[in-house]
């Protein structure tokens, strides 16, 4: 477990958090999740609050360039 929490290609994440985290990262207006999924993402150190949208922390970039190979 603690070296799936260092190691971004290790992360498993559920079809809704891939989805959402790829929404973020497209800076998509519509963002149809609430903000308990941001912050589980926040949690996971995947996103966090920006000035005006939230964004991809470079551990979720990773996460999901390892996701779509």
């Amino acid at each position: 477990m603690a070296e799936t929490a260092t190691n971004p290609q290790n992360i498993v994440m559920t079809d809704p958090e891939w989805i959402a985290l790829e929404s973020i990262n497209e800076e998509t207006r519509r963002f149809i999740f609430g903000e308990a999924m941001l912050r589980l993402l926040q949690g996971r150190g995947l996103a966090e609050p920006g000035d005006e949208l939230w964004k991809v922390t470079p551990e979720g970039q990773q996460a999901l360039e390892a996701r779509s190979h």
